[in-house]
């Protein structure tokens, strides 16, 4: 095991931690995760995950080196990729020199991209796709991030490339976190689902009864994965917020399909897990908006890494020739 490497994978909802085997293209610790400590801003996340990270080594035992740490963040990066420019979700973020803070915290050289550039790298080397030249990774979670695989290597533009979650589908829609109004993000995400849900819940109670149900009436309870549940449950406000971001979704596809002529585009992330929902809304909305000129050149697929996709990159970014 001449490979291991630390990955960390700093999300907005999540941290996770592990240590991974990149040569045998495995993960042998436990994968270490706790809340992200939102209120805590920066420093309290960056504690919180030096903590995640010094239990996963130490659950494979001192004896065994580590060489490295990649780094997966949940917002943009700067170009060179040391430093943080923001975080939508956590406070205090911008500017922390994010790799020399964990390169001194663990006595490492560590690397570093957003979780959308992670994430596709991990998907396309790891998830059964390297025989692709060209992949999109879409990751729909507490925000709505993405990156692309051009010609067989990470497409990054001059920093900021692959932010699907910040392409305007509705000029009158609602605030995004990014302070625009109408971005994918804030109409498909976690946060946004969340939030219509407790919208329907506080003027339009007689819409969502089973969403009433599962919260006890409390908005402050409603949370994405209960808004799908009363989608299964057949509440008419519910499927309509599930039904609309997810067309939403599906045509932001659309569009870079035919833009690009993709090969594969793969998604990912804690929304993905209800894979029923998305056969049940998003698959069908996708083939109604295909060109025809598209249909079957490009298969468009869920994630089987189970959301190890951003760990297995993170750890794939310390290998020079990424």
């Amino acid at each position: 095991m001449d490979d291991l490497v630390l990955a960390l994978d700093f999300g907005g909802t999540k941290l996770a931690g592990a240590v991974v085997d990149v040569g045998n293209e495995k993960i042998i610790s436990p994968v270490i995760r706790q809340p992200t400590p939102v209120s805590e801003g920066a420093r309290g996340t960056l504690k919180a995950m030096i903590d995640c990270g010094q239990k996963a080594m130490a659950a494979i035992g001192k004896s065994i080196p580590v060489k490295a740490v990649g780094i997966s963040f949940g917002g943009p990066v700067s170009n060179d990729r040391k430093s943080v420019i923001l975080s939508n979700h956590v406070a205090d973020w911008n500017g922390v020199p994010l790799v020399d803070e964990i390169s001194q915290a663990f006595n490492l050289p560590a690397v570093m991209d957003n979780d959308g550039n992670v994430a596709a790298l991990g998907e396309w080397w790891f998830g059964g796709h390297r025989r692709y030249n060209n992949l999109a990774y879409i990751q729909v979670s507490t925000g709505v991030g993405g990156g692309f695989i051009f010609s067989r290597s990470l497409f990054r533009g001059s920093g900021l490339a692959g932010e699907p979650g910040h392409y305007i589908v509705d000029l009158n829609g609602p605030k995004c976190a990014c302070g625009r109004n109408g971005c994918l993000e804030s109409i498909c995400s976690g946060w946004a689902i969340a939030r219509q849900g407790k919208e329907l819940l506080l003027n339009k109670a007689e819409d969502c009864q089973s969403l009433a149900h599962l919260c006890q009436n409390n908005p402050d309870a409603v949370n994405a994965k209960s808004v799908f549940e009363a989608c299964r449950l057949y509440d008419p406000g519910c499927t309509t917020i599930v039904r609309d971001a997810l067309k939403q979704l599906s045509l932001v596809i659309v569009n870079l399909i035919t833009c690009l002529d993709l090969e594969v585009v793969v998604i990912g992330g804690g929304l993905t897990r209800s894979r029923d929902i998305f056969d049940k809304y998003f698959f069908p909305a996708l083939q109604d908006q295909m060109h025809p000129f598209f249909i079957g050149r490009c298969k468009v697929e869920i994630s089987s890494l189970d959301g190890n996709e951003l760990l297995l990159g993170a750890a794939l970014l310390t290998q020079h020739q990424i």
